[in-house]
């Protein structure tokens, strides 16, 4: 057991188990031993959560040394050791694996990885000494971009070299890595996107436009995650604004964000008109938010012609967009597209800060006069634990891709997906998730 994310999950679902080979003082002496060792391990794991530097060394060896406590209470009784073992393995694999549907057959295996093939339009500037692309603008360029996303990882997990387990070397049996990056012009684009449609079973694409503070390689890494976690088997897009990848760069990201709208306007148009999709969903999140609304307000798809696309399931993801301007913005989506979601939180450091920032509300606060407008599903994140910033949830939060997986796949209102819990607003219904996340 390296990695300990389902382990109180392990323990709860052999307990019954438990039960019936042990008793009296020897099932006393267990619960003590267990109890007291879960308890270290979720205050390690509290502790780690904290740190704004993640987790450090030390953090991991106190998280590790518990969680090793636990399975030795187990391991000094046998078969309980191996009830667990096998436990941890069921829930580790029951939630590690694509699934349910299986891979495209174009999503190639490789080393314990799936090689998930991410189309890509950029408005940066190609990197002359590397592959891939920088944080200087450019003209629109198209292309695919190779990531191996690892089946042994917990969803919602990107992940990265280690050094305190020393793992200084990327691995695609462990890490999601970004590989080959091929640019094309607009009629192989088309083309490319055309014959992977062909090659699924539903012509559906998903498009992702990443947030502020992000590098080309980084929003191909997440474009591919946020897709195999979902199950997505239609073809899978990013588009990539010029962000500086910098924390200090926020104004400067701002204003690369508005200067993409019309590349980013140009791509979505030709992906509908020009590939034989029959739809097309997209999630945003935080800044990239400005793209999609800006984008969408100057693009008319109701009416479209023949053999042309619609828009799917839009999803505000944390957007980093001043609240008026985000009511102004937002009825060209509610026109164009299936439906329409916005995640808001009030735990979220990040639009904190914007918000400090701009000195105006942003549309994916919690907390306050949330937006809630008529054919827009408003769901609030606020009780489900996040990362340290409580901004990055869209997918890294095993609950929220799960509510996400339900609309994408069965196309689920909010009243028919799980944890959901409605609240009468004038405007409609505002909805939440319990703590239970």
């Amino acid at each position: 057991m390296e990695e300990w994310g389902p382990l109180d999950q392990a323990v709860a679902g052999i307990w019954p188990r438990v039960l019936d080979q042990v008793s009296g003082q020897e099932l006393s002496d267990l619960e003590d031993e267990v109890l007291e060792a879960l308890r270290a391990y979720e205050q390690a794991c509290g502790k780690a959560e904290v740190r704004a530097s993640g987790v450090t060394p030390a953090s991991f060896d106190a998280i590790d040394t518990a969680a090793r406590s636990v399975e030795d209470a187990f391991r000094a009784r046998p078969p309980l050791g191996s009830w667990l073992g096998e436990e941890f393995d069921r829930l580790s694999d029951g939630r590690e694996r694509f699934g349910p549907a299986p891979a495209p057959a174009y999503w190639t295996a490789f080393r314990r990885a799936l090689l998930v093939p991410v189309l890509y339009a950029t408005d940066r500037a190609k990197e002359n000494d590397r592959p891939g692309y920088g944080s200087v603008r450019g003209p629109l360029s198209l292309g695919q971009a190779t990531v191996s996303v690892p089946d042994d990882r917990p969803a919602g997990a990107m992940g990265k070299p280690r050094w305190w387990r020393l793992q200084f070397r990327p691995d695609p049996a462990r890490d999601v890595l970004l590989g080959a990056v091929e640019p094309t012009d607009a009629d192989g684009f088309a083309r490319l996107v055309r014959t992977r449609l062909d090659q699924g079973t539903h012509r559906q694409a998903l498009v992702f436009v990443h947030g502020y503070n992000v590098g080309f390689a980084d929003a191909a890494r997440q474009t591919a995650q946020i897709a195999y976690d979902l199950n997505f088997t239609g073809v899978v897009l990013l588009y990539s604004w010029a962000s500086k990848g910098g924390v200090l760069d926020y104004p400067a990201d701002g204003d690369a964000a508005i200067r993409a709208v019309p590349y980013f306007r140009t791509f979505l148009s030709d992906l509908l008109t020009r590939t034989g999709v029959q739809e097309v969903h997209v999630i945003a999140h935080s800044m990239g938010n400005r793209l999609l609304t800006a984008g969408l307000a100057g693009l008319d798809t109701t009416q479209p012609t023949e053999g042309s696309g619609r828009l799917g399931h839009v999803v505000f993801a944390a957007p980093d967009v001043d609240s008026d301007v985000f009511r102004d913005l937002l009825p060209a989506a509610l026109r164009q597209a299936r439906t329409c979601t916005l995640y808001v939180s009030n735990r979220d450091r990040a639009l904190a800060a914007a918000r400090r920032l701009s000195d105006f509300p942003r549309a994916g606060q919690g907390g306050g006069p949330v937006i809630v407008v008529p054919g827009l599903d408003t769901i609030d994140v606020s009780a489900l634990g996040t990362d340290l910033l409580g901004h990055s949830y869209v997918g890294n939060h095993t609950t929220v891709l799960a509510d996400l997986h339900a609309l994408f796949r069965h196309g689920h209102r909010p009243e028919q997906r799980y944890g959901l819990v409605g609240t009468p607003h004038p405007d409609g219904v505002h909805w939440s998730f319990g703590p239970q996340g």
